[in-house]
């Protein structure tokens, strides 16, 4: 092999490791413009802006081999449920989830939501209505808790009140 041709091997190998490792850390998806989240199957009616929601599922979904970053918002998603919402996930009102988009078993909700990487997804449901949402501005915040935490419940708080 000459010199040019191990120089492109390199490279080559370089640029695969690092899309490995970003692609753990966080959906590869540009933020929307409203707000850090992005439509994924939602069904508008206009009737339901007011409405409280019927429930929220809020779903993690990670990768079998995980990073510091995909710990992380599982954590502080699990702590943030648990301290803010006790009573809304008594009652069932609100949900969690973590689940491995790897995992065969769960190829049909990986496919509802859309996901195949690390993501967080808030799912307003009314009327039998899913609305998911990908929150994808809560990546930004990894390693400053009380910003992640603020951040997620108030996210919850709206979509507990129906607001989409």
């Amino acid at each position: 092999m000459n010199k040019v041709t191990r120089v492109l091997c390199l490279l080559i190998l370089t640029c695969l490791v690092l899309s490995l490792m970003a692609g753990c850390a966080a959906s590869t998806a540009p933020p929307a413009a409203n707000g850090g989240e992005s439509d994924h199957q939602e069904q508008p009616n206009s009737n339901t802006s007011s409405v409280p929601a019927d429930r929220v599922d809020v779903v993690y979904f990670h990768r079998t081999s995980r990073c510091y970053s995909c710990k992380y918002v599982e954590a502080r998603t699990r702590y943030t449920l648990e301290t803010y919402f006790k009573d809304e996930l008594a009652s069932g009102k609100l949900t969690f989830q973590a689940i491995n988009v790897q995992d065969k078993e769960n190829a049909a909700i990986v496919k509802k939501y859309g996901a195949y990487t690390s993501s967080l997804f808030i799912n307003t449901v009314k009327d039998s209505t899913d609305h998911i949402k990908e929150a994808t501005d809560i990546y930004l915040l990894i390693g400053k808790d009380e910003a992640f935490a603020r951040a997620l419940k108030g996210k919850i708080e709206k979509n507990l009140q129906g607001e989409l």
